[in-house]
């Protein structure tokens, strides 16, 4: 299938080198620092590098020249507590202007013309590679990769326009995904400043349309401060509309859970940019999130969230939750619910009460007393009625984004091992 495709060693194509390690934790900042820092999840969750990055970092002396990034790149996490998370690729499609790479990966830089960047995306994050690495990684107290390690993958090329070919098939998968998980963000927002504009401001239309705080509405004191006439503060775990479920199971394949991302019916993640062989399966009792449901994560700061309503069920019915995750059942309003806990206030308010000495959370026990605002049942009934079409829209694109995803990486070992031929001009 192959006769025309020429077989290398990674060490003739690339040159290999390992990140930043030096730095410590008052080195880095979200905002203080000019330079920009590629940390270990913008490899691990994304098979071509995030065009924003978040993290910056302060630089002394070559290390921005010694450490930075081009065009062309190829990223690999190179040390982590589980063997399924290394060696996970990431590619730069453009140059990265005062941009450096962390420690927790690896760069490899092209050293010949025989590569097309966007080919080499897919083919890092195929089968046949991660075999490889699957074979050759040997686990201690963390998995970690090494040279010896890479000396081991060889990479079988097509031509450059073959590699552009089968490039532009693939990527056509992912920038449809890309698209519709832009849609789905700016559908989100929308929803969030409704929510904003209604619950915060309390500027929800009034029996004549008008904003109803501006415009006079019956304002009474609560533990929240002042709120509508006739809307209610109570608990968020055992409100009139949201229960707390419960946190996620405990066990999991290498103690290590995938929220959101893995899907346990297969060996393979089903998240649009990783392909990654995942083992024995674990049992799958009582382990799937009940319709209707939030859950959200506890650790302070981290923004994890996921909806489970009626329709999207199907979505995440191979999905499993970590205990570091808490589902509050909505019993009569989801998309409020959801709006809340998607919220900065909530936000604020979670990081607020978060208590622990290694890694600060809530538990349980604060997130059933959470003071709780219930709105009216007449303008609940009203933001629902809103909002209900802007997540109908979103699942409708989960669905798309499933399909197409399954399409791609049905495709990928094909391509990438010859079996499917794609015509090309030479």
């Amino acid at each position: 299938m192959r006769n025309n495709w020429k077989k290398h060693q990674l060490f003739d194509l690339y040159d290999v080198r390992s990140g930043m390690g030096n730095k410590s934790r008052k080195d880095f900042h979200p905002t203080k620092y000019e330079n920009k820092m590629i940390m270990f999840k913008d490899v691990f969750y994304n098979s071509k590098l995030p065009n924003k990055l978040e993290t910056t970092v302060n630089l002394i002396g070559t290390e921005l020249e010694r450490f930075n990034v081009l065009k062309d790149d190829v990223f690999l996490t190179s040390s982590s507590e589980t063997s399924n998370e290394l060696a996970m690729s990431s590619v730069a499609m453009k140059d990265y202007n005062n941009t450096v790479f962390t420690g927790f990966t690896k760069r490899l830089r092209p050293k010949t013309d025989l590569t097309y960047i966007g080919f080499m995306r897919y083919w890092f994050r195929s089968f046949e590679f991660r075999r490889v690495i699957d074979s050759s990684v040997s686990m201690t107290t963390r998995a970690n990769l090494n040279n010896s390690i890479l000396s081991n993958v060889t990479i079988t090329l097509p031509s450059i326009n073959e590699q552009k070919a089968i490039a532009n098939i693939l990527s056509s998968f992912d920038d449809k995904i890309e698209v519709n998980n832009k849609i789905n963000e700016n559908l989100e927002n929308l929803a969030q400043v409704l929510y904003k504009h209604w619950f915060v401001d309390f500027e929800f239309p009034d029996e004549n349309g008008n904003p109803y705080k501006s415009s006079g509405g019956i304002m009474v004191e609560s533990e929240l401060g002042l709120i509508p006439f006739g809307w209610k503060v109570e608990k968020l775990g055992k409100s009139s509309i949201s229960n707390l479920v419960k946190s996620g199971i405990k066990e999991f394949i290498d103690k290590k859970i995938y929220l959101a991302t893995a899907d346990v019916t297969n060996t393979t993640i089903t998240n649009h940019n990783t392909y990654i062989n995942m083992g024995n399966k674990p049992s799958r009792a009582n382990m799937q999130p009940k319709q209707n449901t939030v859950w959200f994560a506890k650790m302070k700061a981290s923004r994890k969230l996921i909806r489970v309503s009626d329709e999207s069920q199907s979505l995440i019915d191979n999905y499993i939750f970590s205990t570091g995750f808490a589902g509050i059942e909505c019993t009569k309003s989801l998309n409020y619910v959801w709006s809340f806990v998607s919220s900065n206030e909530f936000d604020e308010l979670k990081n607020s009460l978060a208590t622990g000495t290694t890694q600060e959370a809530i538990n349980n026990g604060v997130i059933n007393n959470m003071n709780f605002l219930v709105p009216s049942k007449n303008i609940l009934t009203k933001f629902e009625n809103v909002v209900r079409e802007f997540y109908n829209k979103k699942e409708l694109n989960d669905r798309e984004n499933l399909k197409l995803a399954e399409m791609r990486d049905l495709l990928l070992p094909k391509l990438m091992s010859g079996e499917i031929r794609l015509p090309i001009e030479e």
